[in-house]
């Protein structure tokens, strides 16, 4: 009989899982192959990890009460962890939006890559678009609230 250990590393191989923890590619049972480009063990990964050891397991010596929950309690930490990210990021997006309102009706000032002189131009509006926050000046600029130089 195989032991846990090899077949937990035969798992790694079939699932694509590296030891670094990225996933290369996971087999659908299509036949297809779906590319995924996670750089850590996601929680899915995880819990499949967990039954296949279950699964696998020596019935004449099971996996030790002790070492399940330290388990089951690392998954946890893992899904409350990532529960966290996503509440950080929107904060995060929230709180960059509340900084640039505050520049709506102030003048501002930025440098034009091009020609390295200053612009101004009063703010009219603000938006987050692709991870990032614009300013939509009067003079129909938009940049990137991160190049403004001055506000007055």
């Amino acid at each position: 009989m195989e032991g846990i250990n090899t077949q937990v590393l035969n798992y790694y191989r079939t699932t694509g899982i590296t030891d670094s923890g990225s996933t290369n590619a996971i087999n659908s049972g299509s036949g297809k192959e779906n590319e995924v480009s996670n750089d850590s063990l996601g929680k899915d990964a995880f819990l499949r990890l967990l039954v296949t050891e279950l699964r696998y397991q020596d019935p004449l010596s099971p996996m030790d009460n002790k070492e399940f929950i330290a388990q089951m309690a690392q998954f946890s930490s893992l899904e409350q962890m990532q529960n966290m990210n996503n509440n950080m990021e929107n904060f995060l997006r929230i709180e960059s939006l509340s900084q640039g309102a505050a520049l709506i009706g102030k003048k501002v000032e930025t440098i034009d890559p091009e020609t390295g002189e200053t612009l101004s131009s009063r703010v009219k509006k603000v938006a987050f678009e692709g991870g990032k926050v614009y300013a939509y000046l009067e003079n129909e600029l938009k940049i990137e609230v991160n190049d403004i130089t001055a506000v007055s």
